[in-house]
């Protein structure tokens, strides 16, 4: 049976997780398995059929059944996420579950794995994606550690922290911070040049078809 080594989530006492400083909770999907696509002696377990919240900083996963311990509750930090898989969408895809996948880094040292969100229940699953890209690319905890570390040196020194600019732009998105936000800008124009890739290739094999048939009616008639 696979090892769990991810870190456990709080839970308050009416099973709400406990979030970090400056942590907010941003979408969540309900009925959602989160399966490591390497072998079953992976740190990374099994966790089906539970609760899956984003929030600023981390992934949280919550058991669906009450009467599961709430140890089994479980965390993946954005900052350990090295990849996030573009969707590739096809007819099969149309009639099943939804998925995203997502390449992971523990913090003990073992290699990454590949894990895939198959989202069974209800919810805005393209929201989430997109919120999902959003936050991963904000990189907020390295905000708050800032602000954290900027706060103790002025307890220290006597003064008052300044509060920066927050993790917020004035549109309300999460924004880049340092030189992992331009890294993670480049990698979005990549994806956003591969999906305008894939949507160009859809069109010409419809323009395909479509002149097939056509000449296939010319024929007939």
């Amino acid at each position: 049976m696979a090892g769990n080594s991810l870190p456990p989530v709080n839970l308050t006492d009416n099973g709400r997780p406990v979030l970090l400083p400056n942590e907010i909770e941003c979408f969540f999907l309900s009925g959602v398995d989160l399966l490591c696509e390497d072998e079953p002696n992976s740190w990374f377990p099994h966790l089906k059929s539970g609760l899956l919240i984003l929030t600023t900083h981390r992934l949280l996963w919550l058991p669906d059944t009450a009467v599961a311990s709430s140890s089994s509750a479980s965390a993946v930090h954005l900052s350990s996420i090295s990849h996030i898989f573009p969707n590739k969408k096809s007819l099969k895809s149309v009639f099943a579950s939804r998925r995203i996948r997502f390449q992971v880094s523990p913090e003990t040292g073992s290699r990454s794995v590949v894990v895939t969100v198959v989202v069974r229940g209800k919810g805005d699953c393209d929201a989430f994606v997109a919120k999902f890209w959003e936050n991963w690319r904000g990189r907020a905890w390295e905000e708050s550690e800032k602000v954290a570390s900027s706060s103790s040196n002025a307890a220290a020194g006597g003064g008052s922290a300044s509060s920066g600019s927050g993790i917020y732009s004035s549109d309300g998105t999460v924004r880049m911070v340092g030189v992992s936000g331009i890294l993670r800008k480049e990698q979005e124009m990549w994806e956003s040049t591969d999906k305008s890739l894939q949507d160009a290739f859809q069109d010409l094999n419809a323009l395909m078809v479509m002149f097939l048939s056509l000449i296939l009616l010319l024929f007939l008639y």
